[in-house]
């Protein structure tokens, strides 16, 4: 059985691609006959986003290491959010729209890793999600942040700091929870 190299299936998918823009932007004449199609009837409008998550009382975070390559050295911070109710059982929920503030502290020295009074802001970050995390996202794929997007001077702070995440969601308000000896930048 002949296989393709991977880069020739890139190369036509591409090709492919350049060609539909350059139809769809006009820079390559249209064809001789155009007809338009049968009008269609418009979509069903879409159900408005919810605004609030069902009986949210906190939350809880694992941040951890991923990589990317076949290399086992981490490539950045991987971070799973769990959403619990007031029984402490575990939510799931969709199309709500929920901001999420992701704080990275640094310690100066290993031994005020633990004390929460010395740690420094670093980095902040935001990204918005609108579904608890899938089995398919955990351990790794809900939200990361590749060490190139964190700013830090490996002189002035330890490697292992601390993650402060802030969910809000704009008709509950802020749940927070932290997360010490976190990973700030890849090992030399």
């Amino acid at each position: 059985m002949f296989k393709k190299p991977v880069t020739q299936v890139l190369v036509s998918v591409v090709v492919a691609l350049l060609v539909s823009v350059l139809f769809v932007t006009g820079c390559v004449s249209p064809p001789e006959t155009v007809t338009a199609p049968p009008a269609k009837p418009a979509p069903p409008e879409e159900a408005p986003a919810k605004q609030i998550i069902e009986d949210l009382a906190y939350i809880k975070i694992m941040a951890s290491g991923y990589s990317d390559d076949a290399d086992p050295e981490d490539d950045g911070i991987a971070l799973d959010i769990e959403f619990y109710d007031s029984k402490s059982e575990p939510i799931t929920f969709r199309d709500t729209p929920v901001t999420v503030i992701i704080e990275l502290y640094g310690y100066r020295d290993i031994a005020d890793t633990f004390d929460h009074g010395k740690m420094e802001l670093i980095c902040t970050t935001q990204v918005t999600v609108a579904h608890s995390m899938k089995l398919s996202e955990m351990f790794g794929e809900y939200i990361r942040i590749p060490f190139e997007n964190i700013s830090i001077d490996r002189s002035k702070y330890y490697e292992f700091g601390t993650i402060k995440v802030t969910v809000t969601i704009s008709k509950q308000g802020d749940f927070q929870d932290m997360q010490d000896l976190v990973r700030l930048y890849p090992e030399d």
